[in-house]
């Protein structure tokens, strides 16, 4: 399995890793969603931008979870939902589960793809060659010493 992500220009013109995904927000509604490919976020997490799609599917979770990074403590909600990749073959490939959703605007500009989800895969982001991909089996990738 492939799925192909691409290099993308940020507001503050630094260029970072994504990779679009679908996202179920109701019985049988897709939304597109730019993730950040971030090797050091433990789960993935939803812009707020999202937060009015996606907050009727908040799960019942009586705790409010606060997310922590570089820029400190923000709240979230916690969601249940599907989100599907479209590998190179033209399929969806889904993963399920309980995903945050940054409840602050200021929080993150782009919705951030971790480890929850991207465990699931081989995550290779290239800048040089300008490649981004998630791979699963029966694709692989192997690191040889040029000749």
């Amino acid at each position: 399995m492939h799925v192909n992500g691409d290099w993308f220009v940020c507001e503050d013109g630094d260029i970072r890793p994504v990779v679009i995904g679908l996202v179920k927000i109701g019985a049988g509604q897709l939304i597109e969603v730019t993730f950040l490919l971030d090797a050091g976020a433990d789960r993935t997490v939803f812009s707020s931008g999202f937060l009015s799609e996606l907050a009727p599917l908040k799960s019942s979770e009586a705790e409010q979870i606060y997310l922590a990074g570089v820029g400190g403590r923000v709240s979230s909600i916690t969601v249940n939902t599907t989100i599907g990749f479209t590998r190179d073959d033209g399929n969806v490939v889904t993963v399920r589960g309980s995903f945050a959703v940054f409840t602050e605007s200021d929080a993150a500009e782009l919705s951030v793809l971790g480890r929850d989800v991207t465990n699931n895969f081989s995550v290779i982001y290239d800048h040089p060659n300008q490649i981004v991909a998630l791979l699963a089996a029966p694709h692989y990738y192997e690191i040889r010493k040029a000749s």
